[in-house]
C-alpha cells in the first residue's frame, strides 16, 4: 500500500514532456542532455504538489490522502504460510515524498527508469483478513489495522517495449525499505490476548518479516502498478514524454 506511490513517480515523467497536459510550466528534460538524470530528478520533484492534489482529466487519484482498495497475496516462506486480504486502505504522508536520484536507458526498444524516492512518514489504517500460520502459529480472522512506517527509501524499477512510439510498461518493480515500523490490527474476535499476541511478535521481529514478506508483495503490486501507469502512457506519445 505504501509504493501505490511508484504510480506517480512514472507518470510525473512523463507529463514533464507532455504538452498538452494541463499542469503549469516546469523543466523538460532530453534525453541525450548531459545533465539528463538531474533534469529528471528537478522535474518529478518540482511537480510534485500538483500531483499531490490528484489529476482528475487522467483518471489520476489524489496521493494524499491515499487510497488503495484492496490486494491479496498469497505467502509460502519462512515462518509465514497463507493469505492475507487488504482493504479499503487509507494512508497520509505522500506530500512530503523526496525524489533522491533518477537515471534511465533505452536500448533494443526498451525503456527502463531506475528511480530512488524517500518517504520521512506514512500513516494509514485500512481491513485485514488473515488465514494461515505465522512463527507456527494458527491465524485466522478479519478486522481493521493500524501501520506507521517511517524512512521508507529504495529504487523502483519500470521498464517496458517502446512500440509504435508507445512505451507499454510490462514491470514495475517497487524495492523499498523501511527504518522504522509499527502496526496495530484487531482481527481476533473475542481473544484479546491472542490478538495482543501477535501484535506485539509482530512489532518485535517486523525486520525479518518483512523481508519475507517484500517478495512476494513486488509482485503482488506490479500488474496493479502497471495497469495504472498504462492508462496514462498509452495516450501520449514515447518521443514526447522522453525527447531526445
Amino acid at each position: 500500500m505504501f509504493y501505490a506511490l511508484c504510480i506517480f513517480i512514472v507518470v510525473v515523467l512523463g507529463f514533464s514532456a507532455a504538452k498538452e497536459v494541463p499542469l503549469s510550466p516546469i523543466t523538460i528534460c532530453k534525453r541525450n542532455s548531459v545533465n539528463y538524470s538531474d533534469c529528471l530528478r528537478a522535474a518529478i520533484q518540482e511537480t510534485w504538489p500538483q500531483f499531490v492534489k490528484g489529476l482528475p482529466e487522467f483518471d489520476f487519484p489524489p496521493l494524499d490522502p491515499l487510497i488503495y482498495k484492496f490486494g491479496n497475496a498469497v505467502f509460502d516462506r519462512s515462518a509465514i504460510h497463507g493469505v492475507a486480504c487488504v482493504s479499503n486502505f487509507i494512508g497520509e504522508g505522500m506530500s512530503k515524498t523526496r525524489i533522491l536520484n533518477a537515471r534511465s536507458h533505452f536500448a533494443d526498444k526498451i525503456f527502463r527508469l531506475e528511480i530512488n524516492v524517500q518517504v520521512p512518514k506514512l500513516t494509514g489504517s485500512g481491513e485485514l483478513k488473515a488465514e494461515g500460520t505465522l512463527a507456527g502459529f494458527r491465524i485466522s480472522g478479519k478486522g481493521f489495522y493500524n501501520i506507521t512506517a517511517e524512512d521508507l527509501q529504495g529504487p523502483w524499477i519500470i521498464k517496458g517495449h517502446v512500440v509504435n512510439d508507445t512505451w507499454i510498461v510490462e514491470d514495475f518493480y517497487a524495492l523499498p525499505s523501511l527504518k522504522k515500523m509499527k502496526i496495530y490490527f484487531d482481527i481476533f474476535d473475542g481473544n484479546k490476548e491472542f490478538n495482543d499476541f501477535a501484535v506485539n511478535f509482530v512489532n518485535e521481529y517486523w525486520p525479518s518479516l518483512y523481508r519475507v514478506i517484500l517478495p512476494t508483495a513486488v509482485e503482488v503490486w506490479n500488474p496493479w502498478l502497471c495497469d495504472l501507469v498504462n492508462r496514462f502512457f498509452s495516450k501520449v506519445s514515447f518521443t514526447k514524454i522522453f525527447p531526445q
